[in-house]
């Protein structure tokens, strides 16, 4: 029988066969799990909720399931005996292949059924932010691959041993190497959970999608290569395994395709260019990121042309420098691990150079050695796919894709450590795609050439040849003031209907006033200009300049919005966020215990705010009143008025009432003893000078330090005892 008619009739009697529409019915609901109990994606945002989770908990438990049904359909067969009719009536192989084939088409249907019975639930989730084409990315990238890997790996492991436990200890000992400390160092053993850490709302950036596929593809080859082994172990003519492997080996065409495929995965894997293979923590030692003794004027007329293909992920660029001091010896050159140097010429002539590829904190040395002559042109040609440093992981310190490029300084031109870092004025022009807007030290670039293909070239005169950040995608940029202060407030598009809906304009403007006439003006505003960025989900993290501040992207998304342990309603959620630039995010921070933290200090300003703003009655029911309830039912649970039983329960019970205490004492508990310390140091006006002073002091400090809840007690002049609430 040809291969296709095998293919239906084993299509037919899988659809057939209940099992099967249990592990299908079943596959439809896992992804549940992600809204509550799997929860491998660290950004909060709406994507990573109602997309990433879901899909990666569907991912994993779906993996397992089909491995089940595949294991469970092949011992059915062996012990009912149908498998030695099924061999008379048609070649073993082709049958093995119909079979694999069916059982793949199943899962496809059911993966793109999935797809379907969620799409209305997290379109209306996502609201304005929901990305069709997104949405079913992940699906075709995460979750289909990754069951093909799994039935691939179930049908060849039950082929080769006969017996369900053995196929059932292969596979559970090769999904628990996914989950194995070793995966926390090498990404790409992820198979049944593939990594994705980060998710952005208003940018989403496909890095982890490019990375999930390019993973897929190598353990799809690796399972393949099983598969195929399998194949050479089926049982013939009434021989056991050795017998039949040897007879099996005669089709040449199967070993040879085995060895292709796995030698295919093998070579994707060792030469994958997303992740650098260099130490896990970050690196510094003297000498390395600067040059000792940096000679002053060794360069001039520097100039950078960088080209960005955003689809693909890739930047091709030029850097030209004038040399005006001869360095003796063999210079070296750093650029991002994921680059390869082109060509280096100088003065139209050829360098010879040698590239160490010993990657420290996601960067390669190249070693170069210039003729003694002065004067002429260093040119150097780079390009590459930017990897990120294993140090940096699980964060995307740099990346580049359709919605949203990062990259600082190696990851964008070359580093001469020996020529130092004056070189005077620099030209830089980028060429990108003319729907993202380019930022350079938060600053937008304005200077531009239309190009006939779509894009634009971009040029700027930078002060120095660090670049700190370069930051594009689809931004919008506001600029209002507030009395002695301008404003620049820049933000994804995506959220210019949030941003207009909850006047949040204004509540900048209000927590600025607010916050400066009670606690003091931010050190940040010295030029009479403060730059508010949000920066994607996919950076993890945000820091402060001068004169700038990073917001992280859930901030001004529908779920953060509506969340009422920051306020009661939406603007009042800004303003929290907003008060976080005086204290916590970049403001001063405080000392994290069970009780005392920057969120009960944000908690309690914003408090402040709103009743001044909308009146005593307002500020009591929407913020004391609820404190109190809260505090009162964590007080009244019977686990935590006798935690000797606590311990008798579960450890996911414990971890949940930890959690929830926590949540209640930050937000709730400590508002209400800084409200008592308030009435017991003399009411608002004297906690202002408190507060003030405290601010003050800690910024005036050098390094970093953490307000502690002994620190707050000196400052108001009270005990622990004091602020115990009744």
């Amino acid at each position: 029988m040809r291969f296709l008619s095998l293919y239906r009739v084993e299509l037919r009697r899988l659809i057939l066969t209940k099992q099967i529409w249990l592990i299908s019915a079943i596959c439809l609901c896992v992804p549940m799990l992600g809204y509550t109990v799997y929860i491998p994606v660290r950004s909060v945002t709406m994507t990573a909720l109602y997309i990433g989770n879901p899909v990666l908990a569907g991912t994993a438990a779906g993996s397992v399931l089909w491995a089940i049904a595949v294991i469970a359909d092949a011992s059915r067969q062996f012990r009912s005996g149908t498998d030695i009719l099924a061999a008379s009536a048609a070649p073993p192989l082709t049958h093995s292949a119909a079979k694999a084939a069916a059982l793949i088409t199943i899962s496809a249907s059911v993966t793109i059924l999935c797809a379907l019975v969620y799409l209305p639930f997290t379109s209306v989730k996502l609201d304005y932010l929901f990305n069709t084409g997104y949405y079913f990315l992940n699906f075709l990238v995460f979750m289909l691959p990754t069951w093909w890997i799994s039935i691939l790996f179930a049908d060849g492991f039950y082929r080769i041993t006969r017996r369900v436990e053995l196929s059932a200890v292969l596979y559970a000992a090769l999904a628990y190497m996914s989950y194995s400390r070793l995966a926390r160092r090498n990404y790409f053993l992820k198979w049944i959970n593939p990594i994705a850490y980060a998710y952005s709302d208003g940018f989403p950036d496909v890095w982890f999608q490019r990375m999930g596929a390019y993973t897929r593809l190598v353990w799809l080859c690796i399972a393949a290569g099983v598969w195929m082994f399998s194949l050479i172990c089926l049982r013939k003519y009434q021989k056991g395994l050795p017998g039949s492997f040897v007879r099996g080996l005669k089709k040449v065409y199967l070993p040879i395709g085995m060895a292709a495929l796995i030698t295919v995965g093998a070579v994707l894997w060792n030469n994958q260019p997303f992740i650098g293979n260099g130490a896990d923590e970050y690196i510094l030692y003297d000498g390395y990121n600067y040059p000792l003794n940096p000679p002053t004027g060794a360069m001039t007329g520097v100039k950078y042309s960088v080209k960005v293909d955003t689809v693909l992920g890739t930047l091709s660029g030029t850097a030209e420098y004038r040399i005006t001091t001869s360095i003796k010896g063999e210079s070296v050159l750093r650029l991002n691990a994921g680059y390869k140097i082109k060509s280096i010429t100088y003065g139209g002539e050829r360098v010879n150079f040698r590239t160490v590829e010993e990657d420290i904190n996601g960067q390669y040395d190249t070693y170069f050695e210039l003729p003694e002559k002065y004067r002429e042109k260093l040119i150097i040609e780079y390009g590459g796919f930017p990897s990120v440093a294993q140090c940096h992981m699980p964060g995307v310190h740099n990346s580049i894709g359709e919605n949203y490029i990062y990259l600082e300084h190696t990851d964008i031109v070359p580093f001469l450590a020996d020529y130092g870092l004056d070189y005077g004025t620099v030209d830089f022009e980028v060429t990108l795609p003319n729907t993202l807007t380019p930022f350079l030290y938060f600053e937008p670039i304005t200077k531009y050439v239309q190009n006939s293909d779509g894009t634009r070239t971009y040029s700027t005169i930078l002060g120095d040849t660090y670049i700190f950040n370069f930051i594009v995608g689809n931004y919008v940029t506001d600029t209002f003031s507030s009395n002695d202060i301008n404003f620049r407030f820049v933000y994804g598009d995506v959220y210019r209907s949030a941003v207009e809906e909850y006047n949040v304009r204004q509540s900048i403007c209000d927590v600025y006033d607010y916050c400066t006439e009670h606690y003091g003006k931010s050190p940040y505003t010295g030029r009479g200009l403060f730059t508010l960025f949000q920066l994607s989900s996919m950076k993890m993290g945000g820091y402060a300049t001068q004169g700038s501040s990073t917001w992280f992207e859930d901030v001004i998304s529908p779920n953060t919005l509506s969340d009422p342990n920051r306020g009661a309603n939406a603007t009042e959620v800004f303003i929290h966020e907003m008060i976080h630039q005086w204290w916590g995010g970049v403001g001063v921070w405080c000392e994290d215990d069970d009780v005392w933290s920057a969120e009960g200090l944000t908690v309690y300003a914003t408090y402040r705010l709103v009743k001044e703003k909308y009146g005593e009655l307002y500020a009591k029911q929407y913020y004391v009143d609820e404190w109190t309830k809260a505090v009162a039912e964590q007080d009244r649970n019977f686990y935590n008025r006798y935690p000797e039983y606590l311990e008798k329960l579960p450890e996911h019970y414990r971890e949940q009432l930890s959690a929830a205490n926590q949540q209640t004492n930050h937000y709730k508990r400590m508002p209400l003893m800084i409200l008592k310390a308030e009435k017991l140091v003399g009411g608002e006006e004297k906690m202002d000078e408190i507060l003030s002073r405290i601010y003050s002091d800690y910024y005036n400090r050098d390094g970093q330090y953490n307000v502690t809840y002994k620190d707050f007690l000196d400052y108001c002049g009270l005990t622990e005892e004091d602020l115990k609430l009744d």
